[in-house]
């Protein structure tokens, strides 16, 4: 990875692109096309749009990934298209809803990674940037962590105790904060002062 810090997300692809770690594997951006053209035909420009709704900030879909991933469908046989004021208008194939199901999993998991990041930019805000050092730490020493448990059952179970142990501490610490803690100064009150 890159110096600096880069947030890492639940299910991210180990490779960077030109904004950071890449949302899509291998193969996802065409199995994403494919599960948004079964809601309902549609041509580029919609499927754009459809990406930026679903995704928000998390991922750009620009016509130089979209076309391409068309292109690609329509030589697999999986989406058709028709004209229609001028533009190609796709819809999935019978091959294409079947290859849709076979990779039912997989779709189901790429719009899940996009509503874990949803749900996770519920909390961020210029608070996260305060505890960003620490935390980019924990995601390499894990990252290392995972690399060196090489697949031992013993020692992927040592590293997902430590980090749920973390997890329940931090979450123990927020629990007992809203409980007997008055919000710190700067925080939505002036110490000293009633009433604000």
């Amino acid at each position: 990875m890159k110096e600096g810090w880069a947030l890492p997300f639940p299910g991210w692809t180990a490779g960077e692109g030109k904004r950071g770690p890449r949302f899509f594997g291998l193969g996802e951006v065409r199995l994403a096309v494919l599960s948004l053209i079964s809601g309902r035909p549609q041509h580029g420009y919609e499927l754009m749009k459809e990406f930026g709704a679903r995704l928000g900030s998390l991922y750009h879909a620009s016509s130089g990934t979209v076309y391409p991933a068309l292109k690609q469908l329509e030589q697999e046989k999986l989406i058709e298209f028709r004209m229609e004021g001028g533009r190609k208008i796709y819809r999935l194939t019978k091959d294409g809803r079947k290859h849709l199901a076979e990779e039912a999993g997989a779709v189901r998991a790429i719009w899940s990674r996009a509503t874990e990041f949803e749900n996770l930019g519920q909390h961020m805000g210029p608070h996260t940037m305060a505890v960003a050092g620490p935390l980019n730490e924990l995601y390499l020493a894990t990252l290392r962590a995972a690399n060196w448990s090489g697949g031992d059952p013993d020692r992927e179970d040592q590293v997902r105790g430590i980090l749920r142990k973390a997890a329940a501490e931090l979450t123990r610490l927020v629990s007992q904060r809203k409980v007997d803690a008055p919000l710190p100064h700067g925080r939505g009150s002036v110490p000293g002062v009633r009433g604000n």
